[in-house]
């Protein structure tokens, strides 16, 4: 099984194996304890290099085994590289730019890069990061911290920081935990055995970075912020001042091959010999080819009301910047002072164009020719973002020169754009659900939409953090309808996304504003929401509070249908317990509603829905009515849940005693499949084709499907798959003689089954576990096992307590 934590997990087996040892045998030799070997294997931990030299030597590995075992960690999958583009005319700044090289050389974990707004910063460590790039194999990580900017949305937390690194370094954001401490372990745990580049740009203080340093040398810190980091333990501090003249007169010619050094000098002096300034001014003389050095001179040296009013807190910047803005013609000019109203880090074209109240085509040139004078930043194609310092003049500018109602007007086309797409991604994920195929037509602008769900999805993650800005801003602002609504679209991209800190605090502003205006349609679709999300996160008592009291509401607003798919929502929560019979009758319950309300599609989603919860009991005649009568209804077009209803068909043919016969169905139902991308329908289709081939002892078969489905259940971020997919492959590893593998599994699926409150796969879990000891003659262990296993059954009210009771007459798999 492809290891999902460490190089090391996905060697230490065969190589232990080869040694003819078992866990025990190499914990003892090696010194270390069982669970340790354990851990290693399953890839829930890296080994410290202590460790690792402890297995070599109990291992007796040769070089060619030691360079398997030691492996950089996480190369079954690409390390990240986020630096962005160091300037190709860097010029200056050498001795600063050596001492970092040098201070990283000498061991430095940590360099902190500090000076006022504009200096330079963020180009020194980019252009350092650069040179330091193939020290660090394991990644490169870029961090804006947002510690000094100008924009209205939301600011990031220690917390959310975290949880967006560890998903950088391969981590799935909803196997984390939330405690602070915890997340901090974790991550530290993450970067303890690689060699990673950290690039924290625009800190707010040195605790913002603190809490994201690792815990252990090898990886390197670059911070910048615009006040001293110097406090921080260990750090080599560079300040950065403007620089002298001989480096900011380099600056320029870097930039400028038409001027003299006394000119250079004369426009360095003038722009306060600030970086930002002078890269400004350099690229305004670039772009007016006819024009002299004295004719910027000329236009930075005058000065009148508007820079005094605009208090930049530093006079080059304000200088510079002005001069570039009044060569600006009207339209460019509009367009920059909007962009200071963006509540977000970046934008594409459709939010300028919708900004500056123009066409996309003229939008597009404007933003372009923006770039080329260095008033716009593009990282990756197609996006654009502004320097602090420009954002702030931009902003200032507005508020001068435009009237309170263009302001406003362009801030509400920026909500129209977000939402018209934000619902036609919406509506593309999630064809059958009203709320959001009425929204996209609602809300449609005449902009285009997507052709599949991959442009859907990609859309979404390019603008997740823009979207969560712009409904706080709305709500900040009192545009309560449209930030609602955006909320609203945004949390349907939950199911596809692993970051779920933006969706939880969305939904409380939703939920916010809901109460604040007194909506109980718009509280009882918030409350749907947030109990989804709660469900997911494995709380199911707060995400039953959350569904019952959204479907009462709904109720009392005559929304039937969405009760009826609310309640449903409450019966997967109910299975996902373990709760079968709870399960069912919230089931039925939701189908009346569905069929009360004439919601075919509802109530065929629900009838599937409800097929698991009846398997699970043993009720095979009943969940075979409701799959008929689901098909019955499925609108014409509806492949994917027909595909579905054959895969349970195969589950009561198996159980009915044909396992070859299911094995045929579900192979062609993973055949159907294809062409489309990994979803959960599919990972539980191969969970099911495993368990056909396990009744008919066809063992490796069935491990390679269930390796398969372990790794995608995690790619998913599903932990109810994965903590299925990893019991049954625990059975399959017994079945191939393989008890300690077995036992591995087994345990990380009870851990998963214990913290998400799943009794049912806590329970198999502790069968599997018991069968594995039975293999390896740990009779205690057996017995200790065998009977939670089976008071877990007997909770859940399923035929597998009875199997528990007598292991003797029927071994498991």
């Amino acid at each position: 099984m492809p290891d999902r934590a460490s190089g090391t997990a996905g060697s230490l087996r065969p190589l232990r194996l080869r040694a003819l040892m078992t866990q025990e045998e190499l914990a003892s030799k090696a010194g270390v304890g069982i669970r340790t070997i354990r851990d290693i294997e399953s890839g829930k931990v890296r080994p410290q290099p202590r460790t690792l030299r402890l297995l070599i030597e109990a291992l007796g590995l040769d070089e060619g085994d030691r360079a398997l075992l030691t492996a950089s960690p996480g190369r079954t999958a690409a390390a990240a590289r986020e630096l962005p583009h160091a300037l190709a005319g860097f010029a200056g700044r050498e001795a600063h730019l050596d001492a970092i090289v040098t201070a990283a050389g000498d061991g430095a974990a940590v360099v902190a890069v500090h000076g006022m707004a504009g200096v330079g910063k963020t180009s020194l460590v980019v252009q350092a990061a650069h040179a330091l790039a193939p020290r660090y194999p394991d990644g490169q990580l870029f961090v804006d911290l947002h510690g000094f900017t100008c924009a209205p949305g939301p600011r990031p937390g220690p917390a959310s920081m975290l949880t967006r690194l560890l998903r950088r370094l391969g981590a799935h954001e909803r196997d984390l935990p939330e405690a602070i401490d915890e997340l901090t372990a974790r991550y530290r745990s993450a970067v303890a055995d690689r060699r990673v580049l950290l690039v924290l740009d625009n800190a707010a203080n040195a605790e913002q970075v603190e809490a994201l340093l690792p815990g252990t040398p090898g990886s390197l810190v670059l911070a910048t912020s615009r006040r001293d980091l110097s406090v921080l333990s260990g750090a080599y501090s560079v300040p950065l001042e403007p620089p002298p003249m001989r480096e900011a007169v380099a600056m320029l010619g870097a930039g400028i091959d038409r001027i003299t050094e006394e000119e250079a000098a004369a426009i360095a002096e003038r722009c306060g010999r600030l970086p930002l300034a002078i890269g400004l001014a350099a690229a305004r003389l670039r772009s007016r080819p006819l024009w002299r050095a004295a004719d910027l001179l000329a236009r930075l040296d005058h000065e009148d009301r508007l820079f005094s009013e605009l208090d930049m807190g530093h006079r080059g910047v304000a200088a510079a910047l002005r001069a570039s803005y009044l060569e600006l013609d009207p339209n460019h000019q509009r367009l920059l002072r909007r962009l200071g109203l963006l509540p977000g880090d970046d934008l594409d074209v459709h939010a300028a164009a919708a900004l500056c109240g123009d066409d996309e085509e003229r939008a597009s040139a404007m933003l372009e020719s923006l770039v080329d004078i260095h008033l716009l930043e593009t990282r990756t194609p197609g996006r654009y973002r502004l320097h602090d310092l420009v954002r702030l003049f931009a902003s200032r500018l507005a508020k001068l020169e435009d009237t309170k109602a263009e302001l406003d007007a362009a801030s509400v086309r920026l909500l129209g754009v977000y939402l018209h797409f934000a619902y036609q991604a919406a509506a593309k994920l999630h064809p059958n659900k009203r709320r959001f195929t009425e929204g996209a037509a609602a809300h449609d602008t005449g902009l285009s939409g997507f052709a599949d769900q991959a442009g859907a999805l990609s859309w979404f993650q390019a603008e997740r953090s823009n979207l969560e800005a712009a409904v706080t801003a709305a709500a900040h602002a009192g545009r309560n309808e449209q930030a609602w609504y955006l909320a609203a679209a945004f949390n349907a991209f939950f199911v596809h996304d692993s970051d779920i800190g933006p969706h939880a605090t969305v939904n409380r502003i939703a939920l916010d504003i809901a109460r604040r205006t007194g909506d109980g349609r718009k509280e009882a679709f918030t409350l749907g929401d947030a109990g989804r999300q709660l469900l997911a996160a494995g709380r199911h008592r707060e995400a039953i509070d959350c569904l019952e009291r959204s479907v009462a509401l709904k109720l009392d607003l005559g929304e039937n249908g969405d009760a009826a798919l609310t309640l449903a929502n409450i019966g997967i929560l109910y299975r996902r317990s373990g709760r079968f019979a709870e399960s069912v009758a919230a089931h039925e319950t939701a189908l009346a509603q569905a069929e009360a309300a004439s919601d075919t599609a509802a109530a065929a989603l629900i009838r599937t829905n409800m097929v698991v919860p009846l398997l699970r009991l043993g009720r095979f005649t009943e969940a075979e009515l409701q799959l008929a009568e689901a098909e019955r209804r499925l609108d014409a077009g509806d492949d994917h849940y027909r595909i579905r209803i054959e895969v349970f068909r195969g589950v009561l043919v198996r159980e009915r005693g044909a396992p070859a016969e299911a094995a045929t169905v579900h192979a062609e139902c993973l055949e159907a499949y294809q062409g489309e991308s990994i979803k959960a329908d599919i990972v539980a289709t191969l969970i099911e084709l495993a368990e056909d081939l396990l009744r008919l002892g066809r063992v490796d078969e069935a491990t390679a499907h269930l390796d398969r489905a372990v790794e995608n259940a995690v790619k998913l971020a599903d932990p109810s798959l994965e903590r299925t997919a990893r019991n049954g492959l625990g059975r399959a590893l017994t079945a191939a003689g393989r008890p300690e593998a077995a036992i591995s599994e087994h345990e990380r699926a009870a851990m998963l089954a214990e913290s998400h409150e799943d009794t049912y796969e806590l329970a198999r879990a502790h069968h599997g576990l018991a069968e594995a000891q039975r293999l390896r003659g740990d009779q205690p262990a057996l017995r200790r096992h065998l009977a939670l296993a089976v008071r877990g059954y007997a909770h859940c009210g399923v035929p597998e307590a009875a199997v528990a009771e007598q292991p003797d007459l029927v071994a498991l798999g």
